[in-house]
């Protein structure tokens, strides 16, 4: 029925009643959040959940949540989430996310075999988040390899990043967009001298 504030005020009194039940804090975190948007209530109450019950990967994940929508930095972001990392392996969106810190942080061989190292499953709001942490490494090392002037290296890495492995739960949609796959091929075809090769990717990363 939409009584926000009764069921805020409900959750603030059984904080004081048992100040010792990670519910009552993590309930309070989303609403001071989301229907009050006091992002400094929600840390604390999130905060206070999580030293409750320090094992509730849940939580964790959330908690993460909150810390990107107050714009933490990544490297503040990977810190918080390297010291739970047993909580972090359990589940595959913190998981992601650990991944997708890395490759921001530019860790890509980290975060390329963090991912070949993991199963993944479909989850409800995790479409497509695998397979682009997934590319972002590879063509991280990419440009990394070509960088080094290691040119057969970053063809491999751009190449595999044309196929999804079966890990990652999903396959690649018709329409997916590989428009930073073909330019970057077509840069290092272009270094190897490979003028037709490198003219085919320009012309696939220009229509996507």
């Amino acid at each position: 029925q939409r009584r926000h504030a009764e069921a805020i005020a409900c959750w603030e009194k059984a904080s004081t009643l048992d100040p010792n039940f990670p519910t009552t804090w993590r309930n309070l975190g989303l609403a001071y959040f989301n229907k009050r948007g006091d992002a400094d209530k929600a840390l604390a109450a999130y905060e206070r959940a999580f030293a409750c019950n320090p094992n509730d990967a849940r939580v964790l994940f959330e908690l993460d949540q909150l810390h990107k929508k107050r714009n933490v930095s990544p490297a503040d972001r990977f810190a918080h989430l390297k010291q739970h990392l047993p909580l972090v392996e359990r589940r595959d969106d913190l998981s992601i996310e650990y991944i997708a810190l890395l490759n921001m942080l530019g860790r890509h061989d980290e975060a390329y075999s963090r991912i070949m190292a993991r199963t993944f499953h479909p989850w409800e709001g995790g479409e497509g988040k695998a397979t682009a942490q997934y590319i972002a490494a590879l063509l991280g090392l990419a440009r990394k390899h070509l960088d080094d002037g290691n040119t057969a290296s970053a063809i491999d890495c751009l190449t595999r990043a044309q196929t999804l492995p079966h890990s990652l739960g999903e396959g690649k949609l018709p329409n997916a967009q590989e428009n930073d796959i073909f330019y970057l091929l077509g840069l290092t075809q272009q270094r190897v001298g490979d003028a037709i090769a490198a003219q085919t990717s320009f012309s696939r990363a220009s229509t996507g």
